[in-house]
């Protein structure tokens, strides 16, 4: 049982984290504005009405409700799957920062409309679209679900 609320309170800790950080740019940039850090690297402050990486954003608005449900959904079941009780911690920690991350952004939605945006990276004239803590915690999950479903499946088909 320790282990469901051990990582629900990861999912927890994400999404905190991300939220503490979209307080903090909100807080010390103005909107549009960003400061340099790296050469390869600002920290900016951006309102995101799309998805990751600004997918949708200019889709008129119905997207907004949209991607709410659909985090709502995936928060609710997710949180009844870690609570049931996860296979391995491959998928622990996959659930976990999808949870955390879903949560971050939803609470952006809700509040703000859209999703701070803050870290953005650039290149050569290559621009990345800008994101936050949430999206890193989505796309690390992802990783992290996939490497575990090729591992178990290696696994699986070893000799014994």
């Amino acid at each position: 049982m320790m282990d469901r609320y051990r990582w629900l309170g990861l999912a927890i800790g994400v999404a905190l984290a991300d939220q503490g950080a979209k307080h903090w740019i909100a807080g010390t940039f103005p909107l549009g504005a960003g400061e340099t850090v790296l050469p390869f690297f600002n920290l900016v402050h951006i309102l995101n009405s799309g998805a990751a990486f600004s997918f949708l954003a200019n889709a008129g608005g119905w997207q907004r409700y949209v991607f709410i449900a659909l985090a709502l959904v995936v928060s609710v079941g997710l949180t009844v799957m870690l609570l049931k009780g996860v296979a391995n911690r491959w998928e622990g920690w996959g659930y976990s920062l999808f949870l955390g991350g879903a949560v971050g952004n939803l609470v952006d939605r809700l509040g703000r409309g859209a999703v701070v945006d803050y870290l953005d990276f650039h290149a050569g004239g290559w621009h990345w679209p800008a994101f936050n803590l949430a999206d890193t915690a989505l796309c690390l999950s992802a990783f992290i679900l996939l490497l575990g479903t090729l591992l178990s499946s290696a696994q699986s088909k070893a000799p014994t």
